[in-house]
């Protein structure tokens, strides 16, 4: 007869000073009458915030979409990505109503960082990021943080060892990580319907000029 396994014990769970760091792309709302943020599992947030005009392009990438069906689901109140074979589906909404649902939350501390910061003075958002977290790396930590982090790092790293949030459908998860392409590749039309979508939340954060309900002065395309 062969020996009888001793029961299993579960070690004792080990518990981190630390919270636990969650990444996510949903919006703040409901689904089904069921929260699609936790927030009484929620300390704090940090928010990215990027340009419409550039988001547009780098999510029709990612979907796999044109630009001009990614500008019109950009658009769409409670947009939503079906689910895939590794992800659950995805309610995103609106870009302005993503924006304002966590901007607008009052019951937690919500760090936002323009993305276009974070590319043109690094040091100065993640420092920023760091004082939010209650952290005081010295400076030669902060810069190997952002050298170890970079998007030319990311992107190398991808081609060497793949990426496991790379949809079926693109080729790369990490593209080119610019700011200001959407001069380049969009058209005058798709600048205007994206302004004309999202122009009070793009006022509030500096990729349009104030403007108190009057006509609008689009972007220019140098």
């Amino acid at each position: 007869m062969g020996r009888s396994a001793a029961p299993f014990t579960r070690p004792p769970r080990a518990y981190s000073a630390w919270p636990t760091l969650v990444k996510t792309h949903l919006c703040v709302g409901h689904e089904f009458e069921t929260p699609t943020i936790n927030i009484n599992a929620t300390l704090a947030a940090i928010y990215i915030i990027r340009s419409p005009l550039d988001v547009a392009i780098s999510f029709s990438h990612h979907i796999n979409k044109t630009i001009d069906a990614t500008i019109a689901d950009m658009a769409t109140l409670n947009f939503w990505i079906p689910s895939r074979k590794r992800h659950v589906y995805e309610v995103i909404g609106t870009w302005s109503q993503h924006v304002g649902s966590w901007v607008g939350l009052i019951s937690r501390p919500v760090h936002v960082m323009r993305y276009e910061d974070m590319l043109t003075n690094p040091i100065r958002a993640f420092g920023q990021l760091a004082r939010f977290l209650r952290l005081s790396p010295t400076d030669q930590q902060l810069m190997r943080a952002i050298e170890n982090s970079s998007f030319s790092e990311l992107k190398r790293q991808e081609a060497e060892h793949g990426f496991n949030e790379r949809p079926p459908m693109a080729k790369s998860f990490f593209r080119e990580g610019k700011a200001g392409q959407w001069r380049e590749i969009l058209s005058p039309a798709q600048i205007e319907r994206i302004v004309q979508a999202h122009a009070p939340m793009m006022q509030r954060f500096g990729y349009l000029q104030p403007d108190c309900g009057g006509a609008i002065t689009l972007p220019t395309i140098d």
